[in-house]
């Protein structure tokens, strides 16, 4: 096939085609995420294992007939065109692999070809015996590859171009074969309907990295952390375990590399990772110590403190500069607000600004629910505004003109003690009031619970790590109030709390498991790496 950047109109009028059959074919199959009543009860599943899958490599087609029915019978959102999709998602670990392959023979047998979701599962099971026989070349027999590229020329002689699932069971697939040359047009075509996932993405870098295909490999964990994608464990083990084949100093380098990556992105790494960097120290290239940090973020086992998270001059002129543009005048805040407003805004805040602190006056008050009386979330409102009038700070509430009809004495404080904008009652308010807190300048916090996930991503990959640094540095929250009216806030962590390094010590926090999702809010990680290179 040429490469897709030669696909003609014509082409892609045959992919459009080609595409609703091949999903057509795939929602028959039952590859799509359905409801949990889709998933068969324990009960159900521990009967199929016992008698039929069970120390077995391959059944009569009596007992494939019987099997059949029994998951058929077990749950009503089974049926004859899915079924056989599901039996080979049965096949969860490695050994089942014989299994699977052998319902594909029975299949063949009562003259039933497998569909698109039965080949892209058993696919999937290739590769998870692949994994478990430890991920390398050599990993499934030259017999095993070649049924792979048997099922892969199969799909290649039906269509052109493939969906997304289809894309990623092909790609599960030829990582364990030599054919990894084809998965990189496969992670191309699958972004023509969806991004990748991160299993898909994953594969395709570990397999970059093992092969010392260096660049490839950290194109792929750009476009995943672009995406939002946290790449998953395997990655980066991959990329160590190939550098350690280079020479100290270039080992440094692109371990350091990986580092900044790390600190550049908010990647906290798992203890799986952690484990694998620790098992370096026995090749005499690191000293590494688990360590932990103070609440004022100084590390306990080198005792250096950590970076102060400060945004440049330079850094949040950029980002000031670009805010407006690029998040407050937008089609979207317009059809929740209107240009006269946003002016109308521009204009208090050039009169009234600068400000220490900008309250988002609705998200403070229904902190602590919104089922509360009108009194009760005024007063919570007054509390905040006590807060910083009693460090002489100078505040604006922003609010919706609908809360003027809460507590007037509350209402009467926070104008004797505080500037006030209200903005109409379906206006978005965090454009507003991320833009008050730009323009009053450098040192200026906010106070909302709002993690702010849709302006980071509005501002693009260049100015969102310039955004997050920020708001760590100056978004306040309201934890809880207590029955005598106290609030507790938290207050913005001024330390840097991703991984980076302090004079010749690197700092890395690490977690238990691997999660899929990038961190959101801001906390200080219970564990810590200290890593210095050896001399």
């Amino acid at each position: 096939m040429n490469s897709l950047k030669f696909l003609n109109f014509k082409t892609t009028i045959k992919f459009c085609n080609e595409r609703s059959a091949l999903l057509q074919s795939i929602r028959r199959g039952g590859v799509f995420k359905r409801s949990p009543a889709l998933k068969l009860q324990a009960a159900a599943l521990q009967d199929l294992y016992t008698n039929f899958f069970d120390n077995r490599t391959e059944l009569s087609v009596e007992e494939w007939q019987d099997a059949k029915q029994a998951l058929v019978n077990n749950n009503k959102y089974i049926s004859s065109n899915n079924v056989d999709a599901m039996m080979i998602g049965l096949f969860k670990y490695g050994h089942q692999l014989p299994l699977a392959k052998d319902y594909l023979k029975y299949l063949k047998k009562i003259n039933v070809e497998p569909n698109v979701a039965t080949l892209g599962r058993l696919l999937r099971v290739y590769n998870t015996a692949y994994h478990e026989r430890g991920g390398s070349i050599d990993s499934l027999t030259t017999e095993e590859q070649n049924e792979i590229l048997s099922i892969y020329k199969h799909f290649r002689s039906k269509h052109d171009v493939f969906d997304t699932t289809t894309c990623e069971n092909l790609i599960h697939g030829l990582v364990a074969t030599e054919r990894f040359g084809d998965c990189k047009e496969l992670i191309e075509m699958a972004k023509l309907t969806a991004v990748p996932t991160v299993a898909a993405y994953s594969e395709v870098a570990v397999k970059a990295f093992s092969t010392n295909d260096m660049s490839y490999g950290w194109q792929i964990l750009d476009e995943m952390v672009t995406a939002g994608k946290q790449p998953r464990c395997e990655v980066f083990i991959a990329y160590i375990e190939q550098i350690t084949k280079n020479s100290d100093k270039s080992f440094q380098h692109e371990f350091e590399k990986l580092l900044e990556f790390f600190g550049q992105h908010d990647i906290i790494i798992s203890e799986k990772v952690v484990d694998y960097i620790t098992s370096l120290e026995n090749k005499n290239l690191l000293s590494i110590t688990k360590s932990k940090l103070s609440r004022s973020g100084k590390c306990r086992n080198c005792n250096n403190q950590m970076e102060n998270i400060s945004v440049s001059a330079a850094d949040f002129a950029k980002l000031s500069n670009s805010f407006l543009n690029k998040v407050l005048i937008r089609n979207d805040v317009f059809q929740k607000s209107t240009p006269q407003e946003v002016d109308r805004f521009k204009a208090f805040v050039a009169e009234t600004a600068p400000y220490d602190c900008v309250i988002d006056g609705l998200n403070v008050a229904y902190s602590m629910g919104i089922k509360k009386s009108p009194a009760m979330l005024a007063n919570l409102v007054t509390n905040v505004v006590k807060y910083f009038s009693n460090q002489n700070k100078h505040v604006l509430i922003l609010g919706r003109k609908h809360m003027q009809n809460w507590s007037k004495t509350s209402w009467n404080y926070i104008y004797k003690n505080a500037s006030v904008f209200l903005t109409n009652n379906l206006t978005h308010d965090d454009p507003f009031l991320l833009y008050a807190t730009l323009k009053s300048g450098h040192h200026t916090d906010f106070f909302s619970r709002d993690l702010m996930r849709t302006h980071s991503f509005l501002l693009g990959p260049e100015l969102r790590p310039i955004f997050r640094r920020w708001q760590q540095e100056h978004q306040y929250s309201l934890v809880t109030q207590t029955e005598g009216g106290k609030i507790i806030v938290k207050e913005p962590i001024r330390f840097m709390i991703c991984a980076h390094k302090v004079k010749d010590t690197w700092h890395l926090p690490y977690k238990q498991e691997y999660l899929a999702n990038p961190p959101t809010s801001f906390e200080v990680s219970s564990n810590w790496l200290c890593i210095k290179f050896q001399n």
